[in-house]
């Protein structure tokens, strides 16, 4: 018997995948930019089929993560489960006036204290999810 291939591991629907989006405030999103990868923690929220953080204007976040391709990422292991979620899309200030309104409603706090006013915004392109339970390795043949 050979041991599964991670690509294999059963996977969660998208909207199981939106339902933990909503279930965690802190997630992690991953840039490249000028030939070098960053990962940067971030407060989220969903909004209208979309994932949204605030950052400080003029922050390395924002200058580094605006109008590019991003990853974002949630996990935990719960229970003997192991989750994880991953969407890949596109950066960029909000600046709807009608939006920025809905999102400072929204709830999203900070977990550093600092001031942050500009409104960030992944439209998503490809959503996956993983959810399993925890296990030991099988043996290797």
């Amino acid at each position: 018997m050979t041991s599964p291939n991670p690509h294999d591991l059963p996977r969660i629907d998208e909207q199981r995948c939106w339902d933990l989006l909503r279930s965690h405030a802190y997630g992690r999103l991953a840039v490249a930019a000028a030939g070098v990868i960053d990962i940067y923690p971030v407060n989220h929220g969903v909004l209208e089929g979309s994932l949204c953080f605030r950052t400080a204007e003029g922050t390395k976040l924002a200058s580094v993560v605006v109008g590019r391709d991003v990853a974002f990422e949630i996990d935990e292991v719960a229970d003997g489960v192991a989750r994880s979620v991953v969407v890949h899309g596109r950066a960029e200030v909000v600046e709807d006036a009608e939006l920025l309104g809905r999102l400072d409603g929204a709830g999203v706090e900070s977990y550093a204290p600092t001031v942050k006013t500009v409104w960030v915004r992944v439209t998503p392109e490809r959503i996956d999810g993983r959810e399993f339970e925890v296990g030991p390795e099988p043996p290797r043949e």
